[in-house]
């Protein structure tokens, strides 16, 4: 099915039994704002983010919110919510006040179920006995289950729910998870039980525990993994996963450098409550300690390579018969493209059919290819037709960073007239935008196998610092950890790929002209704030590839 048919697919489905513009009237007014304190539904007062001592299993906000919703929030978001499922919407706070058989769509904020908090949609019809598909899905690093859905005012759990329902077939049972507290990655046994727990709980209320899909992105995508990987063999089954710029080693988080994937120093910070625990120059900063802290906290073990082990890249066998879609940014600011392409190929190794999306000039945000074929799944699946998700890779490219703009790597070879297949991964190069004086950084490069690379990084005088020659492997990546001992200064990259150049500004970066920003790396006297070392936005690392600053796509002539 071409783009501009799916297009107009999704439109119908999300525009058919709209009501007149303005949207429906409201349900129900709400009377209270979002509680933040359960299992007892009371208060309104934000929960602390800090009154545990974190530990593996033990997490802050595992059963209250640190977000709190006022009552005229609670009620815009509501608005948003009908307006763009086409439903009257009913808040409740309390399970105990769900109504059956009502013809609205009904949000149950924050359901404790042994050790989690599960904000359920209900599809209008639901019964107890409705025996209704589930998708659950978790949550991004940091982000609860108020966050989310009031804070951020994200309409798409709304949306899904509803969509079979248009379709002329049955609604969904979405569950928006808080994966088990603030700092946890939704992968520790307690929360993997809460997830078991969950499925049994609402397998007896509307829900069949045996047609179950999950879906997220970043912390959520990992979750959406590990919770289809069901490591603990718990008594549910889950036929699709949807993971968007997932985490598939849990390793990286205490391996990966932070200058290369700046946004990587945020989980470091969460986890340790420590604004200070990226800092490389100080020898008792989280991030210098073996035993890693970060990786004790949400998987139990310090040591990386065990926490490898305990990751979606070593436990892919247990997708075999699932049908996996993934999804990631090129220059992703927390996990390495090599790493996500090295799970795309696990999966290709074990022959379990799954579709890979990679968009370039992205970085950890969602993909155009992925959301239209969620909803495009689960209309079919509703619907009672085949359910069935593409296979092989899928390549985008985001045309303008700025505005979010991403078309088919195919579309855009046309309208420009390069002649390359879109459907081979084009070679991309991820290195730090700022580092300081023999701090550790990363420098990858991914690309087809075969391809002749020649990547440097030379000084103002010309004389090269770093450098990598020679032919990408059949692995399609090349990752090395390294440290620039250099005097300060702007150092200038430089890529060939089987002996052309690429043009240096050839970024995910932009400037205010919508141009990509030339290739350096900005080596400081010291190691400089993560916040200083983004070059663009704060979910996009730095690098080159051979197409993200294509002329046309930033207007110069």
């Amino acid at each position: 099915m071409n783009r501009a048919l799916v297009v107009m697919v999704i439109v119908a489905l999300l525009l058919a039994g709209m009501p007149a513009p303005g949207g429906p009237a409201r349900a129900q007014e709400s009377a209270y704002a979002v509680v933040t304190h359960y299992p007892d539904y009371g208060g309104m007062e934000p929960a602390p983010k800090d009154a545990v001592q974190v530990g593996y299993g033990v997490f802050n906000n595992r059963l209250d919110d640190y977000y709190a919703v006022d009552p005229a929030r609670a009620e815009a978001v509501l608005a948003r919510m009908e307006a763009e499922a086409g439903f009257p919407v009913v808040m409740r706070n309390d399970w105990a006040e769900v109504e059956e058989g009502l013809d609205a769509l009904q949000l149950v904020n924050n359901v404790p179920v042994e050790g989690a908090l599960y904000s359920l949609f209900l599809p209008p019809g639901w019964t107890k006995t409705a025996d209704l598909p589930v998708l659950l899905s978790g949550n991004g690093a940091g982000h609860s289950n108020n966050r989310r859905l009031f804070g951020d005012r994200e309409t798409i759990p709304a949306i899904v729910s509803v969509v079979g329902v248009k379709a002329g077939g049955t609604g969904f049972i979405v569950a928006v998870s808080n994966c088990g507290g603030t700092e946890s990655q939704g992968v520790d046994e307690p929360t993997l039980r809460s997830v078991g727990a969950f499925l049994n709980w609402i397998d007896a209320n509307g829900g069949d525990k045996t047609n179950v899909i999950t879906a997220g992105g970043s912390r959520g995508g990992g979750s959406a993994l590990m919770w289809a990987i069901n490591p603990l063999d718990l008594d549910y089954n889950v036929h699709t996963v949807f993971a968007v710029v997932p985490p598939t080693r849990y390793g990286s988080l205490a391996r990966a450098s932070i200058l290369t994937y700046p946004a990587m120093a945020g989980i470091g910070s969460l986890i340790s409550h420590d604004e200070a625990s990226w800092r490389y120059d100080d020898p008792d900063s989280a991030v210098n300690q073996f035993p890693s802290p970060f990786l004790e906290a949400i998987l139990g073990t310090g040591d990386p390579d065990e926490a490898d082990l305990l990751s979606p890249i070593s436990l892919a066998e247990r997708l075999r018969g699932k049908q996996v879609l993934i999804a990631g940014g090129a220059h992703d600011a927390f996990f390495p493209l090599a790493h996500f392409i090295e799970f795309d190929r696990r999966l290709t190794d074990l022959d379990i059919p799954h579709a890979t999306v990679i968009t370039l000039a992205q970085g950890h945000e969602s993909a155009r290819f992925f959301e239209e074929t969620l909803y495009l799944y689960l209309t079919s699946l509703s619907a009672g037709f085949p359910a069935r998700l593409p296979n092989g890779r899928f390549f985008y490219i985001d045309q303008n960073p700025a505005e979010n703009d991403q078309v088919s790597l195919s579309s855009f070879f046309q309208a420009r007239g390069i002649e390359a297949d879109p459907g081979v991964l084009p070679v991309v190069a991820q290195f730090p935008y700022k580092a300081g004086v023999g701090n550790p950084v990363d420098v990858s490069v991914c690309g087809p196998a075969g391809s002749q690379i020649d990547l440097r990084l030379t000084g103002p005088d010309g004389a090269v610092v770093f450098a990598w020659a020679g032919e990408i492997p059949e692995a399609e990546c090349v990752m090395q950890s390294t440290a620039f001992e250099v005097a300060p200064g702007t150092y200038a990259w430089s890529l060939a790929v089987d002996g052309a150049v690429i043009d240096p500004t050839y970024t995910p970066a932009r400037g205010s002209d919508g141009c990509g920003l030339p290739a350096v790396t900005i080596v400081e006297a010291e190691q400089p704030d993560p916040d200083d070392t983004f070059a663009f936005d704060h979910n996009m690392s730095f690098g080159l590839d051979q197409y993200s600053g294509e002329p046309e796509a930033c207007g110069v002539e």
